[in-house]
This record gives structure tokens, sequence and C-alpha cells, in this order.
């Protein structure tokens, strides 16, 4: 699951119709967060399949990653 993906989820499933904006901003900065590491992640496999000296391609590798 993405960052955006958890985010949406986590506001879609809300018991409490309105959200409150100090709510709203702990699951922005909670998404910030996930996504730092979700792109660390990919750029750590990126740099292994160099060195592995595999082929694929960004597409395939996100697939892989993120799905």
């Amino acid at each position: 699951m993405t960052a955006v993906e958890w985010l949406i989820s986590k506001i879609e499933r809300n018991e409490n119709p309105s959200l409150t904006q100090k709510e709203v901003i702990e699951y922005i900065e909670k998404a910030k967060e996930m996504e730092k590491k979700d792109i660390c992640h990919f750029g750590a496999k990126c740099c292994i399949k160099v060195t592995e000296k595999k082929s694929w391609t960004i597409e395939e590798l996100y697939n892989e990653t993120f799905k």
C-alpha cells in the first residue's frame, strides 16, 4: 500500500464524519514519513539491481515494490 492509498483509507475509514484539523495534519505527516521510507526503499532496490547487472525497467521495479 502506498502512502497515498494509506492516507485515503484512513480518511475514508474514519468513524467520525468530520476530522479535526489536527487529525488531518497527523495523517498527512504520517503519510509523508511513509512516502520517504518508500522512496528510500525503492532507491535501494534500484542500486541492488544495478550492481547485480540484471535487466529491469523502472515500471517493473515499481510494481514489484508497491503492488
